[in-house]
């Protein structure tokens, strides 16, 4: 170029071209100019001036260069040290504030609130507040001693306010962890170890670019890692703001001065931002968790089968109960609720309802839904509908307070008016007078349960869910607890689900019988006429156990020969026979059509049996009810030289097994009697299951 101007706007248009710079020789006694890339090291213009020399002096001058050791602002070491140390320290307490979450998510005290009316929302903001003003006095007391030790801070005020925030969202993710955690320990050690990892990230991360990177980059990159890091952990927003209010390697200068506003967004407004933003997400997530909802454009929406194989074999009162519950007035429905958990269906469309003043017993085999339905219902697992919002858990949901306490507690929760009052009648009512001032995990195991009835009791709910309500008690409790629940019954629905047959049978009114879907539905009675209507007789010889084959032997081809309906079982015991007797005499509004049913109990599983065919009777019982069965035996007694006998209906616990062994139903495995679907792999590893359980 010619002069200087054509050489600035070269360099001004073409800068990205020119390196390591250029130079202008000044003529008739004018200054001389160079220009050189400056956002790389001093080498570019120690290398550009070098040139201009040599053309000037018009003899070569040799020149070299040696950058210097980076230098360390004096104490920058200890000021490190101290951020690194306080910034952990701070990394670990919110772990502390996930234990008792965890505890009481483990031992199901959440959901013992939840079923008595406790929200969400406002169960969670209680923890938060309680937390966040342990908290809060401790950013002061923090700030505090940070104010009166030195003066070197940049804007406390605004640094208490990011201690504050940062506690407020670190807690929130404590409490998010403790969701899924199994245990206390691992709630603290990912709680606090989870922050504490982050922090490192952060700090290394920073550490690794003021080093490494070059020195026009350093500001540009360490936003880039703040911004990112800080998005996914409220550790990386504490960091920033310590290492901000020590000015720590000159983040806070701007230019020749220190930053002026303290709430830029990279300098505390970045991370008041960031911990705002990750407090109300965290505490959402919380809510939403918990409460289950969702979008209605969230909900997968299936269409329900109704073709015939579906349909097929569903017994006929469980299809009636469908049609009633649509129109019915019950105080609880239970209308095609599923449930499937991964590949795993364990609730398919089942529906029910439950009259006010009526006691339903839900029953099954292990794994056959019960505790699932009940889930549904209560709200722990999202229900399609209900009513329900008592429930007494299948556990022993204590938290650390006393009798009385929980019950005061949970008759505040459901607005219940003098308090005490109601307090004292239910303990009256469960019969815990002796134990209202002891520790409730300090218990037996049948008293926890009457507390769990007590808590259920309270505020007079309309429907009552009970899940295995007198298991770990005595026989006198249970009776005691069958009484109590039979008088508070009234106006109220309640729901039994329970292993034990006898107590089904002594409080239900209606029964149904479920393994995934509903199997067989209505009042015990009309259940044992269908599926067990027999009388069940049980011989033992006069020389039992000693009786020979031919004598046994004997008592069969009379059986056969006075008793064609009989169903006999093929074995016997050391001179005991078992065998049952339909009973076809005609019954009110129930069909009189005799069927040979065979004998199912647990002694005799393996007994083969085969129903004879109808034949001529002479001197049978057949039908003429108990009373002829009875003189048929006694008239024979001592001809076929059995010593004692013992005739009687049917069981709850035989219908049970009528019923499941009828569908094919295996305990945690419910296998249909129609084909398999899927492949050829899926039908070989149901028949070796299938096999394996046989065996």
């Amino acid at each position: 170029v010619d002069t200087l101007d054509q050489f600035n706007s070269y360099i001004s248009t073409r800068y990205a071209n020119v390196t390591p710079g250029g130079f202008f020789v000044g003529q008739n006694g004018a200054s001389s100019v160079f220009a050189y890339r400056g956002n790389y090291d001093i080498s570019s213009a120690v290398l550009t001036q070098n040139l201009l020399d040599n053309a000037l002096f018009r003899r070569p001058v040799f020149t070299t260069y040696q950058s210097f050791d980076t230098p360390w602002a004096p104490g920058a070491g200890k000021t490190l040290q101290l951020i690194l140390y306080f910034g952990l320290a701070m990394c670990a307490f919110p772990g502390f504030f996930a234990l008792y979450p965890t505890i009481e998510r483990l031992r199901n005290v959440r959901a013992l609130h939840y079923s008595n009316g406790v929200r969400a929302g406002p169960l969670w903001f209680a923890y938060v507040s309680f937390d966040f003003l342990i908290v809060f006095l401790a950013s002061a007391v923090a700030i505090i001693i940070f104010v009166t030790q030195s003066h070197v801070w940049y804007y406390p005020g605004y640094l208490f306010v990011v201690f504050f925030l940062y506690g407020l969202a670190a807690i929130l993710m404590s409490y998010v962890v403790s969701l899924f955690v199994t245990s206390q320990l691992a709630a603290f050690a990912f709680a606090a170890g989870g922050q504490c990892v982050f922090f490192l990230i952060y700090f290394i991360s920073y550490m690794s670019i003021i080093t490494y990177a070059a020195a026009a980059d350093v500001n540009h990159y360490v936003n880039i890692a703040h911004f990112t890091i800080s998005l996914v952990t409220p550790a990386g927003s504490l960091l920033r703001a310590l290492l901000l209010t020590m000015n720590e390697f000159s983040l806070l200068c701007r230019d020749r001065s220190v930053a002026s506003y303290p709430g830029d967004i990279t300098v505390y407004g970045g991370p008041i931002l960031y911990l705002i933003v990750q407090s109300l997400l965290l505490l959402g997530f919380l809510v939403w968790w918990d409460s289950g909802w969702k979008p209605a454009f969230l909900i997968r929406t299936t269409r329900r089968r109704t073709d015939l194989e579906e349909t097929e074999g569903v017994d006929p009162e469980v299809m009636a109960e469908v049609s009633r519950v649509a129109d019915s007035k019950d105080g609880l429905r239970v209308m095609h609720v599923n449930k499937t958990f991964g590949t795993n269906v364990a609730v398919e469309d089942i529906t029910f309802g439950v009259r006010r003043g009526e006691i339903f017993a839900l029953l099954g085999p292990n794994g056959a839904g019960k505790s699932t339905t009940i889930g549904l219902i209560r709200g722990d697992i999202r229900p399609t509908h209900n009513d329900g919002d008592v429930l007494i858990e299948d556990f022993d949901a204590m938290d650390q307070m006393t009798v009385l306490e929980h019950l005061r507690f949970y008759a505040r929760v459901r607005g219940v008016p003098e308090v005490e009052h109601n307090v004292a009648q239910v303990i009256h009512a469960v019969g815990l007078e002796l134990f209202k001032s002891r520790m409730a995990a300090k218990l037996s195991g049948g008293n926890k349960r009457k507390l769990s009835l007590g808590i259920a009791l309270m505020g007079n709910p309309s429907v009552l869910l009970l899940d295995e309500p007198s298991s770990g008690m005595d026989a006198a409790s249970k009776r005691v607890m069958w009484r109590t629940l039979s008088a508070v019954t009234a106006g109220r629905s309640l729901v039994l689900t329970t292993h034990s047959m006898e107590e089904a049978d002594a409080l239900a009114d209606r029964a149904g019988i479920m393994a995934k879907r509903m199997l067989a539905l209505g009042s015990t009675d009309a259940l044992r006429r269908k599926h067990g209507d027999a009388y069940y007789v049980h011989l033992v010889h006069g020389k039992a156990p000693h009786t020979s084959e031919e004598e046994m032997d004997t008592i069969k081809r009379w059986i056969r020969q006075h008793i064609p309906l009989a169903v006999t079982e093929d074995r016997t015991f050391h001179g005991q026979l078992r065998f049952s007797v339909p009973n076809t005499a005609p019954q009110p509004h129930h069909s009189t059509k005799a069927a040979a049913t065979t004998a199912s109990s647990p002694s005799s599983s393996s007994a083969h049996t085969t129903p004879l065919p109808r034949t001529a009777t002479s001197d049978t019982a057949t039908h003429a009810g108990i009373a002829a069965l009875f003189a048929l035996l006694e008239r024979h007694k001592h001809e076929l030289g059995f010593e004692y006998y013992s005739v009687s209906q049917s069981t709850l616990d035989q219908v049970f097994l009528n019923i499941v062994g009828k569908h094919n139903v295996l305990e945690e495995n419910y296998a249909r009697e129609r084909a398999v679907k899927g492949g050829v792999w899926r039908r070989v590893s149901g028949a070796v299951a299938r096999a394996y359980h046989n065996a």
